[in-house]
């Protein structure tokens, strides 16, 4: 997939991340989200599936005292 960033030519790779969200006025962190990520600018895309599978981690986990955590899908 092309990148998104104006000006930018580079197509986006498979990879993975560590994804910061902030949930219920807490940030959490998530390690090892995979995104698609241009290696030229850097940007960064999380696929519809990726985004649901988080939102259900984090509904799970939301009492947790913890602040990170492992991407589960």
């Amino acid at each position: 997939m092309g990148c998104h960033t104006p000006g930018c030519i580079g197509e986006h790779e498979t990879g993975n991340i560590s994804h910061t969200v902030i949930y219920q006025e807490r940030s959490i962190v998530l390690h090892g989200v995979p995104a698609g990520i241009c290696p030229e600018c850097g940007d960064v895309v999380l696929t519809d599936e990726t985004m649901i599978i988080i939102e259900d981690m984090l509904r799970r986990k939301a009492r947790s005292k913890k602040t990170e955590h492992a991407y589960e899908a």
